[in-house]
């Protein structure tokens, strides 16, 4: 019983501050909040993910002994978020629109642009965030045509040179497209 008590009390201890920090991720400089932007409706959205704090370090703990590098690169995020909305049935010019006025808002706030990529009724971008000479915030905007719309926003310091692998990793397409040589 006794240790019931004890872990639980940890337990708690420790979602509460983490709770506490998730109430600040708005305060990160990387941090975009996907529903003020207004792109996607929620009720609507075939995939929501929000990872932060306790659920990131659980993951970079938990593979630190397969893959040490991915562990090293989730230990230094604060939160990935991820919303995908189907375009079937959706005005897909409306949908457009609200990913235009995304991406000025962000290059407005001082998101710097990484790749623009339009192809066969395709749009892909991905934006840096950073502080100084270290990248804080990752935002990737993609509508694939006739298919579905996505936004991703990963708070927290990016190695550069992790990005592709942070994207292989998370089984994310367009940052595995973002860096030119990708991890063995």
């Amino acid at each position: 019983m006794r240790r019931l008590i004890v872990s639980s009390t940890v337990l708690l201890l420790f979602l509460s501050g983490a709770a506490g920090w998730a109430q600040k991720l708005s305060d990160q400089p990387g941090y975009v909040s996907i529903e003020e932007l207004g792109i996607f409706p929620r009720e609507d959205l075939s995939v929501e993910i929000n990872l932060d704090g306790a659920i990131l370090r659980m993951v970079a703990e938990a593979t630190r002994g397969d893959d040490p590098a991915f562990a090293q690169v989730m230990s230094s995020l604060k939160s990935i978020q991820v919303r995908v909305f189907p375009l079937a049935g959706a005005k897909e010019d409306v949908v457009r629109g609200k990913v235009d006025r995304a991406v000025r808002w962000l290059e407005d706030r001082g998101w710097s642009s990484m790749v623009r990529v339009r192809e066969k009724g395709s749009e892909s971008y991905i934006y840096l965030k950073k502080s100084g000479e270290q990248i804080v915030g990752l935002t990737i905007l993609a509508i694939e045509a006739g298919d579905e719309a996505a936004m991703i926003n990963i708070v927290g310091r990016i190695d550069p040179a992790e990005i592709g692998r942070l994207g292989q990793s998370l089984n994310i397409p367009q940052l595995e497209k973002a860096t030119a040589k990708k991890p063995e």
